[in-house]
């Protein structure tokens, strides 16, 4: 490995370690404050995982604690995983109330995917502005004036913002100028030195004498404008709903690769390893603003894994809290107890499994 890919990989997995960590603490928040209003007894809320580090506080019931592994953090609850006579422990509270402590970790990541998008929409609104770096002689480009260094902020009135998660904004542009073959287009360009500038063109037809519409040679570019506040509130809603729709689409392609094709790698997908190239060229090529992006995207994923049915995620736990109490089974048996271990077993099988093709994959 060169000292480039070792400084890569010495920023890009704290950086992973600490938007995790963050993502994780603040679901485990939703959880504390939740159990904390409705009355059900929290003996820890940790930072981190065992083995403990620090006391860094306590109140009349929570020891807050800083601990030795880095990878999120947990709220311990008198009586969720042994039983307990305290009338306050979360075994012997309503369902209604374990139902809503359960839920709020993931309205928690749902809120926070909410708000990130948002920061992102309203302060930075980072859309897609294919820069020029050539222009065909002869061409519709050189004869409406447009030179090299020129980027294109709109087409017919068009921007293609990197916050819409329906689609590739780049290529939804390229594809927008090649559907228009022929006919006249608007051009919003901005010059080098910022100058602002509309130009109408009529496109070619691409045949065997010109091979292009325009006549330019693109280069990737981004640039960032303040938002206006409704369509911020509006494209947050709409992007972590997109981002959990596309989490649940990846979720059933996932399955059903792992049935029909499980010694390949899954498309798509990516496990610890994974997310952590993600991140790190998300940071070396882009920037911190694109990276509050992908951690809301992130968070929108927390959410909905971690409201499946399956133990030991949420939705698993809220399972198993219904169907005890359509049973009338108030205390923690030793079924409950194998089912989360079997639960987080599986769960770890997983991450290795998925975390072999991320290794595979980065050579």
């Amino acid at each position: 490995m060169t000292i480039g890919g070792i400084l890569f990989w010495l920023i890009a997995i704290p950086a992973t370690l600490l938007i995790l960590g963050l993502l994780v603490v603040v679901h485990e928040f939703g959880h504390f404050i939740t159990a904390r209003l409705v009355g059900i007894r929290v003996l820890e809320f940790g930072i981190g995982f065992p083995p403990r580090a620090k006391v860094i506080g306590h109140d009349h019931e929570t020891e807050y604690t800083i601990n030795y592994l880095p990878i999120g953090g947990f709220v311990r609850l008198e009586g969720e995983e042994t039983d307990s006579d305290d009338p306050r422990a979360f075994g012997n509270s309503s369902l209604a109330k374990q139902l809503v402590v359960l839920v709020a970790g993931v309205a928690m990541n749902v809120i926070t995917a909410f708000l990130l998008f948002f920061v992102v929409a309203w302060a930075f609104n980072p859309v897609v502005q294919p820069k020029v770096v050539t222009v065909v002689s002869g061409s519709p480009a050189e004869a409406a004036g447009i030179q090299p260094g020129d980027a294109f902020t709109s087409i017919d009135g068009r921007t293609y913002s990197l916050i819409d998660l329906g689609g590739d904004p780049w290529s939804g542009f390229m594809d927008y100028l090649a559907s228009k073959a022929g006919q006249p287009v608007t051009l919003g360009l901005t010059d080098a030195a910022g100058h602002e500038r509309t130009v109408s063109v009529t496109l070619r037809v691409p045949d065997k004498a010109h091979d292009y519409a325009l006549g330019v040679q693109f280069g990737f570019g981004i640039a960032y404008t303040r938002g206006s506040l409704g369509p911020a509130l509006s494209t947050a809603a709409t992007s972590t709903g997109k981002a959990m729709t596309l989490v649940l689409g990846a979720l059933g392609d996932l399955g059903r690769h792992i049935v029909t094709s499980p010694t390949t790698g899954p498309p798509g997908v990516s496990g610890p390893v994974g997310i952590a190239a993600v991140v790190g060229h998300t940071l070396f090529d882009w920037g911190p603003i694109l990276l509050l992006l992908l951690a809301a995207v992130i968070s929108a994923n927390l959410a909905l894994l971690n409201i499946l049915p399956i133990p030991p995620f949420d939705g698993g736990k809220m399972v198993i809290m219904v169907v005890k109490r359509a049973f009338r089974i108030q205390d923690v048996t030793s079924l409950e107890s194998a089912i989360y271990l079997a639960g987080f077993v599986l769960l770890l099988a997983f991450m290795a499994w998925i975390s072999y093709f991320d290794i595979l994959g980065l050579g």
